[in-house]
């Protein structure tokens, strides 16, 4: 997605398509669920009209004192078990008949079957359902095909044999097995599995194991009750290179006090912990996720069924990350979910370094048979919105007064504009308006990954006569959110004598240019590459490259390593149609070289350092 760094992810859809498939449909026999509707006006009438299969549960209900919301209004799933599996699951506890059970000990069983909403198969996924049951724990569901037969299974445990009852205050999904909630903290579960002797001591060493062993229903920060852990095994960390416990430390721990939250083991170990509990589906389809370590992230990418840690391209080089373990995934907790990662990953040390977002270079963009001159194409474009909906994952845009946004033509990808030389001959066109409903009023782009620091924002475009006036900003809607103080006027060019601004032409050199918030991005004559190649400008549109200009927006402090949304807003300009032809935007440590590297205006790509 720029330059020379390209951050290429996997849509998420994509993989909650194929998850879903696998669930619903293949090749053999699928088993086929009911969707009935029934007279009942509610979940306790639909159990007392089929005693011979629902009495028991009905006798828990009853018992757990739960029998009075569920017989009136209200929007619920039940997940019922028969008959059978309540008899079988009081065998296996120990108790003979229902009344042997306490009123607690009816009323966790019937929570652990409850949802707080109405959630039919089609809203199942492979992963946890949408809504917490009444206990405070998620339930999974998955597929699996037994005799050529596929089946919905709950929690690993129990086949829907009959699904989408509704009656009036809900749906009911009938099992064949009673479910059990997960009895063991996070902390206990990663002690007692013996798979994580190095973790669960780094655990104890830090402080975590105590915060990850309280239950759930006892923590008052809501944000916290629970937590996913994200482990590496003993094998891992052993094939990592530390044949003890004690090697391990002594790598990470460096202040000799790993309850400090500056010392490395502790930051390590917060590293691996999240706030919530996601699921491998809640991981594919976020890029990100946020962990206790301050303000560093693990992002998340989905290639060919594998679920990858940190698999970065940043500036330039690919960084190969580290695959999830789905064998020992999903694993549920009382207070959380615990994943395993097949090999050792840390916080990746960097230091803040010059980002040259080309807005052209994204991947949907760079699937079109025509993007940058394929197949012989020497014009044209690329529509960025279809059905009324952005092809760009890393694009959105608003207009208050129109609900689809926008009309098809508005917005596009002008290739090979000959008469505006730009970095490789491609811009964005982003129509804008402030008194026009069919064109938004903000347009937001998600940039490549940004390392932690200080970064001055250069807004690169094509002048346009038409074009807005806009404000600059970073992560809007978000505690991180930034104003940046420059307005963007699109209108405005760059001459040969330097910067037109109502007329007013200013000084025409780089540093007295710099100092006015304005530069030149693309080469010139002055300039030469890594291979002695001048930056020439063909005298057919030598009269026409210097309207490419680079506006100083501001300075951003970013304080997450991550990828971030910048929002252009309209607030000026041309107020009923506004194009604006953006080329790059470039994050630039502020302590460096503002005006290199510079780009070859045309489609060669060349890039050219400071003569």
């Amino acid at each position: 997605m720029m330059k020379n760094n390209q951050n290429v992810r996997s849509l998420a859809k994509l993989a909650m398509i194929c998850v879903i498939a696998f669930i619903f449909i293949n090749a053999c026999k699928r088993e086929s669920y009911t969707l009935a509707t029934t007279d009942d006006v509610n979940i306790t009438g639909y159990l007392d009209k089929y005693p011979d299969k629902f009495s028991l549960m009905r006798q828990i209900v009853e018992r757990s004192g739960t029998a009075g919301y569920l017989g009136a209004y209200g929007r619920y799933t039940l997940f019922t078990p028969t008959n059978d599996a309540v008899t079988a699951w009081l065998k296996g506890i120990g108790k003979a008949n229902v009344s042997d059970l306490s009123v607690e000990q009816s009323k966790d069983m019937v929570k652990f079957h409850l949802l707080p909403d109405t959630v039919a198969t089609n809203r199942f996924t492979d992963g946890k359902l949408p809504q917490i049951t009444l206990y405070g724990q998620y339930l999974q569901t998955g597929g699996v095909n037994e005799g050529g037969v596929s089946s919905i299974i709950v929690n690993k445990q129990a086949k829907i044999s009959q699904s989408n009852v509704r009656v009036g205050n809900g749906i009911i999904h009938v099992i064949d097995h009673v479910l059990i909630p997960a009895t063991l903290t996070t902390a206990q579960t990663i002690e007692a599995s013996g798979r994580y002797k190095y973790f669960t001591q780094a655990l104890k060493e830090t402080g975590f194991f105590d915060s990850l062993n309280v239950a759930s229903s006892t923590v008052t920060d809501t944000t916290r009750r629970l937590q996913t852990a994200i482990i590496e095994s003993d094998s891992a960390l052993v094939k990592a290179g530390y044949s003890s416990y004690e090697a391990f430390k002594a790598k990470f721990s460096k202040t000799g006090n790993p309850k400090s939250h500056t010392d490395s083991l502790w930051l390590y170990v917060a590293y691996h912990i999240s706030a919530g509990a996601a699921y491998t589906p809640d991981i594919i389809s976020s890029t990100t996720i946020n962990t206790l370590a301050p303000k560093e992230v693990v992002t998340t990418k989905y290639v060919n069924q594998r679920i990858l840690l940190n698999d970065d391209e940043f500036n330039g080089v690919l960084e190969p990350g580290v695959e999830l373990n789905r064998t020992f995934s999903n694993i549920t907790t009382a207070n959380g979910v615990i994943h395993e990662s097949k090999n050792l990953y840390s916080i990746k040390v960097r230091y803040p370094t010059g980002v040259f977002f080309d807005v052209c270079d994204q991947p949907e963009l760079k699937a079109n048979p025509i993007w940058r001159g394929r197949n012989g194409a020497t014009s044209g474009t690329i529509p960025l919105f279809a059905n009324g909906a952005s092809i760009l994952s890393g694009m959105r845009v608003n207009n208050p007064a129109k609900a689809t946004l926008p009309q098809n033509y508005d917005y596009f990808v002008s290739i090979f504009g000959a008469t505006r030389r730009i970095a490789y001959d491609d811009k964005l066109n982003l129509s804008l308006g402030l008194t026009n409903a069919n064109r938004a009023i903000w347009v937001e782009l998600k940039t490549p990954m940004l390392v932690k620091g200080k970064y001055k924002v250069w807004i690169c475009y094509s002048q346009f006569g038409s074009g807005p006036l806009c404000q600059i900003g970073m992560d809007i809607g978000t505690p991180d959110a930034q104003i940046l103080p420059n307005l963007v006027d699109f209108r405005q060019s760059l001459t040969s004598s330097g910067m037109t601004d109502a007329g007013a032409a200013l000084p025409s050199s780089d540093p007295l240019m710099l100092a006015q918030g304005f530069k030149r991005y693309l080469a010139t004559t002055n300039d030469k590459d890594k291979n002695g190649n001048v930056g020439l400008i063909q005298p057919a549109v030598k009269n026409n490259w210097p309207t490419a200009t680079g506006r100083l927006a501001g300075t951003v402090n970013i304080t997450t390593t991550d990828r971030h949304w910048i929002r252009l807003t309209m607030v000026g300009g041309a107020e009923a149609s506004s194009n604006t032809w953006l080329d790059m935007i470039q994050f630039i440590p502020e302590n460096d070289d503002q005006n290199y590297p510079r780009f070859s205006p045309g489609k060669d790509g060349l890039i050219f350092q400071k003569p």
